[in-house]
């Protein structure tokens, strides 16, 4: 049996989500198994699950080596995400590679003014919505998808946080080159989810065949940016052969 638009949002429900919430979401389709429609009804039940009064975030990022259109760029993190951009009442913020899309009652204030250079730091659509309560909705991925992590990079100033690409957008027609900020490696993000789960940070439910988890965004990003100033390699993996992550440390010991 396919899983149905009213089973997700039931799902959602059971996890603790309620009418008027904020999410942050990062999510897998295939996790969940057949869903009747798609990610269309998975966006349709946090629709259902928040209400109206509610606000849902989803990255839309794209690639570094393609210009970047506001309206046609296409998000490469998920179908969920792609589906919830394309939405009506959804509007999507202005970076070049770390765009961020948000529905609700205030979703113009926090997608407007992503410079390049704060892809996701400080200010940023995600730390905006997160500053004000938004929980984390991880369904059927782990923390290694989870953004927020990188906001708490940038807030407790870590030095492997500099590093820059170029890019380019297009705006009225015009090509334009622009300087960005990278984010960095993520893989080592589970560390923090260790962390939350030990703490009662995180409450743990199915959708489906997926593990969905929902985290407390303003505890997770205050905990993880002051365990970040006191151990800055907190969240670095360890796969030998990871470049980002050698960097980081590099610049750690200068």
């Amino acid at each position: 049996m396919a899983l149905s638009r009213a089973e997700i949002r039931g799902g959602f429900r059971g996890l603790g989500i309620e009418d008027g919430d904020a999410l942050v979401v990062h999510g897998s389709l295939s996790s969940l198994g057949r869903v009747e429609d798609g990610a269309e009804a998975v966006v349709d039940a946090l629709f259902d699950a928040v209400g109206e009064r509610g606000t849902v975030a989803m990255p839309t990022f794209t690639r570094y080596d393609e210009p970047y259109d506001h309206e046609g760029s296409p998000s490469t993190v998920g179908a969920i995400t792609e589906t919830f951009r394309t939405r009506p009442d959804v509007v999507r913020s202005s970076h070049p590679t770390k765009s961020v899309a948000v529905r609700g009652p205030e979703a113009d204030r926090y997608v407007a003014g992503h410079e390049p250079g704060n892809s996701l730091g400080p200010g940023s659509p995600i730390h905006r919505v997160v500053a004000d309560g938004a929980s984390i909705l991880l369904c059927g991925v782990d923390h290694t998808a989870n953004s927020t992590l990188h906001v708490a990079e940038r807030l407790a100033g870590l030095p492997y946080r500099d590093q820059t690409a170029e890019t380019t957008r297009r705006t009225d027609g015009e090509t334009e080159t622009v300087e960005v900020n990278r984010v960095h490696c993520s893989r080592g993000f589970e560390s923090a989810g260790a962390v939350a789960r030990r703490l009662g940070l995180e409450s743990v439910g199915r959708v489906g065949a997926a593990t969905v988890r929902l985290v407390d965004g303003p505890e997770l990003l205050g905990l993880v940016a002051g365990l970040l100033e006191t151990d800055p390699g907190f969240l670095l993996c360890d796969v030998p052969d990871c470049e980002r992550c050698a960097y980081a440390r590099r610049r750690l010991a200068e």
